[in-house]
């Protein structure tokens, strides 16, 4: 059993975590989620060690971690999202150099150890190589294998895929699956796929506190608070405001690569959907504002488009009243549902469904 109990933590006057408290049961994994800044970072850094709260406990198996006896946090294990190899050390070598000089352990059983945790993450080939020889996601199964050398009783991700691309995020998702019936985890992660495949519960954190806490399907589908509802809804769809004629263009391209990219869809369906988007705003006055949403179905590879203009009665989707017959007839083409609508309030809302075939090209 981990239990965190009423810690606080503050950085040049400012609280970043305040009064936090969990449990953690044996082999259980908990995600931690929320946005930049809600102390997610702050509490994972206390329980590794890292940083000392100012108030409060942390304990395993009832042994309480203190900084005096920093020792404890050697069955400490934790993954960083820059991974942090040493870049001119083989893999062997980075595998054993902590167990050597720290667990005193001799170097026939480090590295006899080593191979069975290379195994483990199937890169027992990988021994001699060095870092750069090596891909993203082999890399970050090399460091779940160098912190599973020291033993740990508990394990800590830092946004373990957040730098990869979807075939190293599913390499470490593999692994991580794997761990869950041998030791404890938690994981802070903005993806919200990743939480659910390998959540047994979710902590909410909101401005330094915990916010709210729940089984996946519970907290995911039923949040409770209007915190956690607003940070599910940015988690689940792209936003984007446009203010006016002259808005940031490669900004909203860059967005919709990394929404796209979050759901492991290929270059050529994000280059698609910014064929959309672009095409659709040729279509539509950008002078008064504009709300974009992107949406992708939880159940299948399908997208759709939400825009929501000012009051109108210019039909824009209409061949007698658009401006630019091409894109018109470009975002026909690429649409398999097109709406346009106005709400109570006389605002403008136009829906698109994207060509689902278009979507799962490679």
């Amino acid at each position: 059993m981990i239990e965190v109990s009423h810690i606080t933590k503050s950085y040049h006057g400012k609280k970043a975590l305040d009064n936090v408290s969990f449990r953690l049961g044996k082999n259980e994994t908990v995600c931690i989620i929320g946005s930049m800044g809600s102390g997610k970072s702050s509490l994972l850094r206390c329980m590794a060690g890292l940083d000392f709260p100012e108030h409060g406990t942390i304990t395993i198996d009832g042994r309480l971690l203190e900084q005096k006896t920093a020792g404890g946090y050697n069955h400490i294990g934790m993954v960083f999202q820059n991974i942090n190899l040493f870049p001119h050390f083989n893999v062997l070598h980075n595998l054993t150099l902590a167990p050597i000089n720290v667990l005193g352990m001799s170097k026939e059983e480090a590295e006899e150890q080593a191979y069975q945790q290379l195994q483990k993450v199937g890169l027992s080939e990988k021994a001699s190589l060095f870092p750069h020889e090596l891909s993203a996601g082999q890399r970050q199964r090399v460091a779940i294998a160098r912190c599973l050398m020291m033993k740990p009783r508990l394990m800590l991700f830092d946004e373990p895929t957040s730098a990869l691309d979807p075939v190293a995020t599913a390499e470490v998702m593999d692994v991580m699956r794997k761990l869950k019936k041998e030791i404890p985890q938690v994981v802070v992660t903005h993806n919200i796929s990743l939480v659910k495949e390998i959540a047994d519960r979710i902590v909410f954190m909101h401005n330094g506190k915990v916010c709210e806490e729940g089984a996946p399907a519970e907290l995911l589908n039923t949040p409770q608070q209007a915190e956690t509802r607003s940070f599910l809804s940015c988690q689940k769809n792209m936003i984007y405001r446009i203010e006016h004629v002259h808005f940031d263009r490669p900004e909203l391209n860059a967005r919709i690569e990394c929404y796209c990219n979050r759901f492991g869809l290929g270059t050529q369906a994000f280059h698609f959907v910014q064929l959309v988007v672009e095409e659709l705003l040729n279509l539509l006055p950008l002078e008064d504002g504009l709300d974009l949403v992107l949406s992708k179905s939880d159940t299948e590879v399908r997208m759709s488009l939400d825009v929501k203009l000012p009051s109108s009665e210019t039909m824009y989707l209409d061949p007698m009243q658009a401006e630019d017959d091409l894109s018109l007839s470009i975002v026909e083409g690429l649409c398999e549902v097109m709406q346009e609508t106005t709400d109570e309030e006389g605002r403008k809302l136009i829906h698109l469904e994207l060509n689902k075939e278009r979507l799962l090209m490679n």
